[in-house]
């Protein structure tokens, strides 16, 4: 998650599929980058009457992405809230609203949001990474492998779910299989922020200090909030 987004996957949620009537609000629904003037857009498509389920929930679902992006994290979480209510059966919501939660370090509820998200999509491997982060975060160890396991038996290159379990094995102080995963996770992804990072902390705690600090330099140079994303996991650049 950190750097990453939840890992909660960072909703990519101005790709979301929206019906033909809404394309007359450009501002809201195009692929831009989030702003002030997309939030303003959304809130006024919002307040239209007559609007369709399916609109106003993407509308929600955008502006809430943008509002998480401006770290409004409050508000996003409102967004989100009222799109679940919109859409419940959508996976979207739960896993945008357990991204902002986890951001938040309120693991409790984001793991939640991933546990529903995971009963309406059992074998999906994004989400049970998810929940194998959020496991790991809340000291579950035995339940985070068992989920970053079966991700993997699905997905068996995703450097994200690799890195997830490294961290597992890194809060339990099994270094060496941390280590053995992040390698894994920086071969199919060189630059990977968080697998920089916490490679680099490994690295320090063998006695590597100029290799760890560079390493850690670099991630912070791929993601500059990269060491505060993991302070809510306990570590920090003194570890």
């Amino acid at each position: 998650m950190p750097g990453t987004g939840l890992r909660l996957a960072a909703l990519a949620v101005l790709t979301i599929l929206i019906a033909p009537a809404v394309a007359a609000a450009p501002d809201c629904f195009d692929k831009g980058p989030a702003s002030s003037a997309k939030i303003q857009a959304c809130s006024e498509v919002l307040k239209r009457p007559l609007l369709l389920p399916q609109q106003k929930f993407a509308a929600l679902m955008i502006r809430g992405g943008s509002l998480y992006l401006q770290h409004k994290f409050q508000q996003a979480i409102a967004d989100y809230t009222a799109a679940i209510a919109i859409s419940p059966q959508e996976t979207d919501g739960w896993i945008a609203r357990g991204n902002v939660y986890n951001t938040l370090g309120d693991f409790t509820h984001a793991l939640q949001d991933t546990d529903t998200a995971l009963r309406l999509a059992p074998n999906d491997a994004t989400l049970l990474n998810n929940r194998c982060w959020l496991h790991a975060a809340r000291r579950e160890f035995p339940a985070a492998l068992a989920d970053c396991n079966r991700s993997l038996a699905l997905a068996p290159r995703s450097a994200e779910t690799l890195d997830s379990r490294g961290f597992t094995y890194f809060l339990q102080g099994q270094y060496a299989k941390a280590l053995a995963d992040y390698n894994a996770a920086l071969a199919i992804d060189p630059k990977r922020a968080s697998s920089l990072y916490v490679r680099g902390v490994l690295k320090r705690k063998a006695g590597d200090l100029a290799g760890g600090n560079a390493e850690m330099r670099e991630a912070g140079k791929l993601n500059p909030e990269i060491a505060e994303s993991f302070a809510p996991y306990g570590l920090t650049q003194a570890n």
